[in-house]
Parts: structure tokens; sequence; C-alpha cells
């Protein structure tokens, strides 16, 4: 900030909540909120106003999430461009929603801010239902062996493995 760049954040060692800790989706995200707020307190200290807004906002674009060690990370956007096409609205509309306290009821195909569906069932966080879950769930059936069902959820999740020869 010292030299005007603009700060984005990457929340490294996702592999270790999933696979050590294991964690669930809520857990996590909780976590999440954590870091990206004790990081916020901090550029907040620094922040100079001709630099305009500093802060690492997640549904913004500005943080990552991922494992520094496998390779691997993702942001919103990126899943919002993936939920984009099956929900029909556009990419930065639904960003927004996959933070925070916004869950959504299948069932009613609506949006809430509140973790309880119409028929009082409750409602998994949008971050854990469309992020953190598939992610949990290709991670196990990679773990697993069950090649069937990690290829399924690489497809629908639109991710491409590659390798890289030594």
């Amino acid at each position: 900030m010292a030299e005007k760049i603009k700060p984005v954040l990457v929340v490294n060692k996702i592999d270790r909540a999933i696979l050590e800790l294991q964690q669930d989706g809520e857990a996590m995200y909780q976590g999440f909120v954590k870091v990206v707020d004790s990081v916020n307190v901090v550029i907040d200290l620094y922040s100079a106003e001709e630099m305009g807004e500093l802060l690492c906002i997640p549904d913004q674009g500005s943080v990552c999430f991922g494992s520094g060690k496998d390779c691997w990370g993702f942001t919103l956007t990126k899943f919002a461009k993936i939920y984009a096409k099956k929900f029909g609205t556009e990419v930065t509309k639904l960003r927004t929603k996959l933070w925070g306290d916004n869950f959504y009821d299948a069932k009613a195909k609506k949006w809430k801010k509140e973790p309880v569906s119409e028929e009082g069932k409750e409602l998994k966080r949008a971050f854990v239902q469309f992020i953190m879950d598939p992610i949990c769930k290709l991670c196990q059936s990679v773990i697993e062996g069950n090649k069937e069902r990690y290829e399924k959820l690489l497809k629908s999740l639109e991710i491409v493995l590659t390798s890289e020869e030594a």
C-alpha cells in the first residue's frame, strides 16, 4: 500500500480445512470471514484516501481461496460464471449472492436472507451450498477413487485438469 498498489488477499491452505481438519462448509466459511476481517482491519489502518476503496471483499473479486501446495484456487467470480448460466442471471449479481447471509431455497427457487425455507427447513449458506460442498465432494471422491463421481463433478464445475511433466 505504501507503493500505491491495491491489495488482494489469498486465503491459503483450504486443503487442510477439508482433508486434515475435516471441517464442514459452514465452519470453513466462518473461518474465512475471520481471516478476511482481520486482514481488512490492517488494510484500513494503512489506507490512503487518494487510493479509494482498498478493503479485500470476496464478492467484489479481491479475495482468492485455494491451496498453494496443491496448486489450485478460486474466486467467487469463477463460481458465479459457472452458476450464472444455470440461473440465467448476471455474473456480478450472482457473485454477491455467493458471500454473506445469502441462502438459496431450491424448492421455492428463491434467494433468502434467512437460513430457513418457507416450510421451516434449514437452508445452507450459498457459499457452502454452491462452492464448498462441491469442492469437498470432489476431494472425497478423489480420495475414494470414485472416478465416475469426480469426473462428473469436474465437468459440472468446468474444471480441466492438467499435468506438468518434470
